[in-house]
């Protein structure tokens, strides 16, 4: 992968690099899901694992200077996409170091649960992360999971101690400078599906949330809903959002019809 002049000595680490490829209307060609059936759209970092992965690894093999960058961006001073570019840049760890640190991540046991019974019931699932993509595939297959597609920052290696990110899905309106605009993605995937569920508990996730037509929130994502008047499932785990999920997809369907029948 030659990504310019200025960073040609770094590769793409990620097994399957062109998941941010995946056609947004990927499942609908195959007739493997219609538009009455919503999509679930599911943030990574604390919400499907169970610690924020940037930051862990950050605090593992972060450089001076990590700190200071953090600091500018909580005060608005600099994007979140400028940070995590510049942090990650400053982080000096080997690829197997950096495998050794996130073979200590877990995910939350009930998100497999969900897969299968969203793949039962012929229902997209997919990863919206400002994250990094090479992490979460590298967690996810360590429980069997390999197909589900991921919308991440692009993380790269020199195969030495250095890396660097791209970001395939930053958009220039953004309002929070984001590496990977979650609101952009909602509204492709919007022209798929009737409507949208969306999976999320912290910053990255405040502007998507009243974009969707369905919020599972916890942690953060629970008090920013609240402030702003928000309608929310609150959540502990993806087991709360297997126990709302036949209620809201038989609302879905019924809306669907209702649809059908006044056209």
């Amino acid at each position: 992968m030659n990504c310019g002049t200025t960073m040609n000595t770094f590769s793409t680490i990620t097994k399957n690099a062109n998941h941010f490829s995946e056609p947004l209307n990927a499942c609908f060609l195959s007739g493997w899901q219609t538009p009455s059936q919503p999509i679930i759209l599911s943030d990574f970092d604390g919400t499907i694992s169970d610690l924020d992965v940037t930051d862990t690894l950050l605090q593992h093999f972060g450089m001076e200077g990590c700190e200071e960058l953090e600091e500018l961006w909580l005060a608005g001073k600099i994007s979140s996409k400028e940070c995590m570019s510049k942090q990650i840049a400053l982080m000096r760890a080997s690829l197997p170091q950096l495998n050794e640190v996130l073979d200590t991540i877990t995910i939350d046991p009930y998100f497999i649960d969900l897969l299968n019974y969203t793949h039962r019931q012929k229902i997209a699932v997919k990863i919206v992360s400002d994250g990094l993509d090479y992490a979460i595939e590298y967690i996810l297959k360590k429980y069997g999971i390999k197909d589900i597609p991921i919308y991440a920052n692009h993380l790269l290696h020199d195969f030495n101690n250095g890396w660097r990110l791209t970001f395939p899905y930053a958009n220039k309106t953004c309002v929070k400078g984001s590496g990977n605009c979650k609101c952009a993605l909602v509204k492709q995937h919007q022209s798929q599906t009737n409507s949208i569920l969306y999976v999320g508990d912290g910053a990255s996730d405040f502007c998507v949330s009243n974009k969707v037509d369905v919020v599972f929130a916890k942690s953060k994502l629970i008090n920013y809903c609240q402030d702003n008047n928000i309608a929310y499932h609150a959540i502990h785990g993806f087991d709360d959002v297997l126990k709302f999920l036949p209620k809201i997809l038989q609302n879905t369907m019924d809306q669907s019809i209702a649809i059908t029948l006044t056209d």
